[in-house]
């Protein structure tokens, strides 16, 4: 009777530790009337089906009927097992390795259920709790049994009193690819509670999205001390930005019972994205990771780039101190929004990664499942100005500068605050003057959210110089089931009183007063600047040369009759 406690505290721990991560053996199999027990599954993972396998059939006895004694091998036993014996009667250990063929409905030899009980002294504490040498047992007993085994139907099924092995296998493509296999399940008479959780890894991407005139400029050093509620699925970004990203991915709950657990994070960036390979790093629980040489299996990362996509891959993240289950691997890195390829306005620059993981816990732990995939998307604007003259005619010869403003000094930048009667401040510009002698639209690509100032660097010559114009840009992006990568651009706004948003059938658009609409999808925001000619002064060869002529001419005539008349006068 001993025995068959000690079996009992074997099964009853390893069921609590798949417990921990597979659906529930509903109830436990208790005896009917019949004499039989019944075996079903609550809470099934769909694409999964469950199959039970007879190992060992007994007599119900005890207390409750929580024994099984009379113990012999059943239906679904293996054509041949191995398991330990004593070298010696007198041995204490199990050492020797010892096939046998066993039969259906042939007792089990008592050398087997002395091995089953060294295993249930391992398995568990005196209060039951499992052991992590309880981990491997469900599978060196799972190796003992053969065939297809029994589907388990929704609504259970009745069978004999005795041990089972209930071994979870896949139905669909779409579940092997995207799910976790349970560990195999010891199925035992006495009454255990099973909770189920699910064995599964997950993973998320996020964006940082940064207002340079209003938000304090980023460490991109120290992208791992950024609060988490700072990451964002949108963002919008000026060309030549060294855009921030994360990547998270956490550990699934059953990766204890692996050996070698793989996991490998993907990011594909899009076109007008571009990697900054050196400014990746990889933490494990918050401690910087170690990158290593490919296939590596002692816990380092390597890093593999092929094209617009790069990959991350552990061989076995078992081997790095910092991983368990529940814990996060964390991937930041930088890509600049790149000038030539950068799509500007909706549908966005999209970024997209997922994570490959083991996914089968039993026997030789081969096969791998991915996570969904997780898009963040990066917008980008334009300013469109087209110059014109007080009849409204494209007037050629002027030439316009774009100055953004900073919150704090940037390093690689000129200040132009003081030529803009900016002192103190932090003005840079966009880009390069645009100008041309036959150029009359001005387009500044690739902006973001912030503080402008258009000013008039160039002047058609008869033309004043117009004053600076101050265009604070603003703009909301959010998520949208119809956008092409589920965010999108849902309203833009220059601060200006020449500009005005409106919704039409639930499409914001940006219109500039008289003039044809701007829809979000190009990111634009429009306007048309006046050049008024300069006052006319009268110049050479005109009438107000004449006039001084002719006055010059009667007061040098008058001062030469002055001087005669006073000549005569003097001689009388």
């Amino acid at each position: 009777m001993k025995l068959f406690k000690k079996l009992s505290a074997l099964l009853i721990a390893m069921i609590m530790v798949v417990g921990m991560v597979v659906p529930a053996l509903a109830d436990d199999p208790t005896a009917t009337d019949d004499g039989k027990v019944t075996l079903s599954v609550t809470s099934p993972v769909e694409g999964h089906t469950y199959k039970y396998f007879q190992l060992f059939t007994g007599d119900l006895s005890g207390k409750d009927d929580s024994k099984l004694s009379n113990v012999k091998w059943g239906a679904d036993v293996a054509s041949s097992i191995t398991y330990k014996a004593k070298a010696t009667e007198t041995a204490t250990t199990f050492t020797v390795d010892t096939t046998i063929s066993p039969k259906a409905g042939d007792p089990v030899p008592q050398a087997v259920l002395d091995y089953l009980a060294s295993l249930a002294s391992k398995a568990a504490t005196q209060d039951g709790t499992p052991t992590a040498a309880a981990q491997g047992t469900a599978d060196i007993i799972s190796a003992w049994v053969t065939g297809d085994g029994t589907v388990i139907p929704a609504a259970g099924v009745k069978v004999d009193p005795g041990y089972y092995v209930v071994k979870d296998q896949y139905t669909d493509a779409t579940a092997e690819q995207t799910t976790t296999l349970s560990t195999n399940i010891i199925a035992v008479v006495d009454d255990v509670a099973i909770t189920p959780k699910a064995g599964t890894t997950e993973h998320e991407k996020k964006v940082l999205d940064v207002n340079d005139t209003t938000d304090t400029a980023l460490d991109l050093t120290k992208l791992k001390d950024v609060a988490d509620e700072n990451w964002l699925d949108s963002a919008d970004h000026d060309f030549g930005d060294k855009v921030p990203f994360r990547l998270t991915t956490t550990i699934a709950s059953d990766f204890a019972k692996y050996n070698e657990y793989f996991l490998k994070v993907s990011d594909t960036l899009g076109a007008g994205l571009k990697l900054d390979e050196t400014s990746i790093e990889v933490y494990v629980d918050g401690v910087k990771a170690t990158a290593g040489a490919a296939n590596a299996k002692d816990g380092t990362y390597n890093v593999g780039v092929t094209g617009q996509t790069f990959t991350i891959t552990f061989a076995k993240l078992n081997d790095n101190a910092n991983a368990a289950a529940g814990k996060k691997v964390v991937v930041y890195y930088t890509a600049t929004l790149d000038k030539d390829t950068a799509v500007i306005g909706n549908p966005g620059n999209p970024n997209t990664s997922y994570a490959e993981f083991s996914n089968n816990p039993n026997g030789n732990q081969e096969g791998t499942a991915k996570t969904p995939e997780d898009t963040v998307v990066v917008f980008t604007y334009k300013t469109d100005v087209d110059k014109i003259d007080p009849e409204g005619v494209a007037l050629k010869g002027a030439g316009f500068t774009l100055y953004k403003k900073y919150k704090a000094e940037v390093a690689d930048k000129t200040n132009a605050a003081a030529s803009l009667g900016k002192t103190g401040e932090f003005w840079y510009a966009v880009g390069d003057e645009v100008k041309g002698t036959d150029v009359t639209n001005f387009e500044f690509k690739g902006i973001d959210d912030g503080t402008y100032m258009l000013v008039e660097t160039t002047t058609p010559a008869g033309y004043n110089t117009i004053d600076p114009i101050t265009l604070v840009v603003t703009a909301t992006h959010a998520a949208d089931e119809h956008a092409t990568y589920g965010y999108a651009i849902t309203q833009l706004d220059a601060g200006n009183n020449d500009f005005s948003a409106a919704a039409n059938g639930g499409e914001v658009k940006f219109t500039k007063k008289d003039k044809t609409e701007k829809t979000l999808t190009s990111g634009e925001i429009y306007s048309e600047i006046v050049n008024n000619s300069g006052t006319v002064l009268p110049s050479t060869g005109g009438i107000g040369t004449t006039i001084f002529y002719v006055v010059g001419a009667i007061l040098v005539i008058g001062a030469g009759v002055v001087l005669v008349t006073r000549r005569r006068m003097s001689s009388n």
